[in-house]
Parts: C-alpha cells; sequence; structure tokens
C-alpha cells in the first residue's frame, strides 16, 4: 500500500507494529468474543507495557522469539501470570494473522513456558477474619451479598458478577449455583447449603423475595448496580476499600491489606485445615489441576506439626 505524504510524494506504507495493533485487536475482541472487561484490561496493560519496550517497537513480522519468551516470565512471574501473559499474545498474533498483518506467531517457536509457583494467600488471623466478617455484614447492598458469596463458596469475583437469575438454584435441598464461563473454560457447578454457605443461601432468597411477584428473566443479571446496570469490578473494588478500612485492615497509606481474591484463598485454606479431601477443594474452587488445590495444603503447617508432636491442633 501507498501513502501520500504532504509533499505530493508516494511512500510506503508503515508496517503494523504491536502499538499500532493493540486499538483495533482490542475492539474486535470485546465486539467478536464478548471477553469479560477485566480481562480486556489484563490484556491491554500487558500489550502497552510490552509495546513501550524497544524489542518489541519494530513490525510485527520481526519479532523475535527469545525477546517474547524474555518478556513473558520476567519477575520470576507465577504459573498463572505466565499462562495469562501467553494467551494475551496468542489471542493477538492469531487476530494479526487473520488479518493479513503477520504470517506466523513467534509463539509457535517458544517451548512451553512454566512460572514460579505460588502459594496462596489467605487471611490467617482468626481476629481479621472475624473483622471482615463483620465488616462484610455492614455492607450496603448488593455489595454485601457479593462479598458473602466469595467469603462462603471461595468463587472468583468475575464469576460472582456474571451470575445470572437461569443460574441460581435454590430449591431446598437442591441449592447451587451455575457457573458457566469460569476461568478455565470448564461449566461448573457450586454447591450451596444451609451448613456450608447459610449466609448466602439467605441472600440469595431474600434478595428474590425483595422482587416481590415478579420472577426475574433467566437472562437478567443478578447483581445490578443503583443504576440497573451489571455491577462493575472498580465499583467491587471501592467497596472493597471502604469495607477493609471499617474492618481496620488497611496500610499506613490507607490502603487494603488484603485483596478480594483472598478471600477465595481464604475459604480454600478452610476447608483443608476443616479435614476436607483435597478433591472435594478442587470442586469447590473448580479448580481443573489437583495440583492447584495441593497448594492450599502446604498452608497447612500447624496440622503437620501437631500430627509430628503427637498434640491435637487447636
Amino acid at each position: 500500500m501507498a501513502l501520500l505524504d504532504f509533499s505530493g510524494k508516494h511512500k510506503k506504507a508503515a508496517l503494523p507494529t504491536l502499538e499500532t495493533c493493540i486499538e483495533p485487536f482490542l475492539t474486535d475482541l470485546g465486539h467478536l468474543e464478548r471477553l469479560r472487561p477485566h480481562t480486556l484490561r489484563a490484556y491491554r496493560y500487558e500489550l502497552a507495557a510490552a509495546a513501550a519496550d524497544p524489542r518489541f517497537q519494530r513490525p510485527l513480522s520481526a519479532l523475535d522469539h527469545r525477546d517474547l519468551e524474555a518478556w513473558i516470565v520476567r519477575g520470576k512471574a507465577a504459573t498463572s501470570t505466565v499462562g495469562r501473559r501467553i494467551a494475551t499474545f496468542r489471542h493477538l498474533f492469531a487476530w494479526a494473522i487473520r488479518h493479513g498483518l503477520c504470517t506466523r506467531s513467534p509463539l509457535a517457536e517458544l517451548a512451553p513456558l512454566r512460572g514460579r509457583r505460588t502459594l496462596p494467600r489467605p487471611i490467617r488471623e482468626q481476629h481479621e477474619q472475624h473483622a471482615l466478617d463483620v465488616a462484610i455484614a455492614s455492607a450496603p447492598p448488593p455489595y454485601r451479598l457479593i462479598f458473602t458469596l466469595l467469603r462462603e463458596t471461595g468463587m472468583r469475583a468475575g464469576e460472582v458478577l456474571d451470575l445470572r437469575w437461569g443460574d441460581v438454584m435454590l430449591d431446598q435441598g437442591r441449592e447451587a449455583l451455575r457457573i458457566r464461563e469460569a476461568k478455565n473454560g470448564a461449566e461448573r457447578t457450586v454447591i450451596l447449603g444451609p451448613t456450608a454457605t447459610p449466609r448466602s443461601v439467605r441472600g440469595l432468597r431474600a434478595v428474590r423475595r425483595a422482587r416481590g411477584r415478579a420472577v426475574p428473566a433467566a437472562h437478567e443479571v443478578v447483581f445490578l448496580s443503583n443504576r440497573g446496570t451489571r455491577v462493575s469490578y472498580d465499583a467491587v473494588h471501592y467497596q472493597w476499600a471502604r469495607l477493609c478500612q471499617a474492618a481496620g485492615l488497611v496500610d499506613e497509606a490507607g490502603a487494603p491489606r488484603y485483596t478480594p481474591h483472598q478471600l477465595r484463598h481464604t475459604r480454600g485454606s478452610e476447608l483443608i485445615a476443616q479435614g476436607q479431601r483435597v478433591e472435594i477443594v478442587q470442586r469447590v474452587l473448580g479448580h481443573r489441576d489437583i495440583r492447584s488445590t495441593l497448594g492450599y495444603a502446604e498452608l497447612q503447617d500447624a496440622q503437620v506439626r501437631a500430627a509430628l508432636e503427637g498434640t491435637a491442633p487447636r
């Protein structure tokens, strides 16, 4: 393709680079694949950071697989982070090849990459867990129920925010939630119950009753903002910051010492401490690979010490 410059002469069009592809790629991805907003934000962050690196300012077709490998595993990245980075670039190059912007993906030349395995980070201290539970009970709707579900079920925030009434089953003895778009791509069922998740069951029934005689449509989102729109991740994190402040769980700068995702880690750790089999915890948390669940078992140092010393864990 030729372009006309201001002197009236023709010049060759610049070859597409990572920087010039970011916006059209994300626009297409959002429209065609309907990825969740936080996934698109993560892709944008990763690609923008790479585009600022001199190694990635060459045309797409000239990018070196060794540079890409070094970028993906930078910073002693955890396995989940490496996986997310690979997914980002895999989507980008597949899109670029479809649009004729390059003919090959450097990922094809990479050996399988593994990140640094990290252990979960639960909220360990009982008094901090209690402070959070009290703060959650005082949170405004719909965030009270959102955080309650995160706390009692170990679901991911995206899974909770994506819930629709067609995914909610509240018949006595059959209480459950259907997760259609899990992180690992596999649908699963989250089992609820009056003993395991009492506040979640009561909260969901109360929300449904509050609608009066109207029966929620199956496609209707469970958690709506005051404006009637789907609750956003930004709103959840804002309310979480207020909740942590109320619980006194902030650092010197006033920032939360924990994240909403650590409620998931805390639930998994609690189940292991209760003596639940690893396979049960794997099912609860929706791990495809049981090695992810085994990280929770490794956290229970107190149980190992008690077994070795012949004492009952406190």
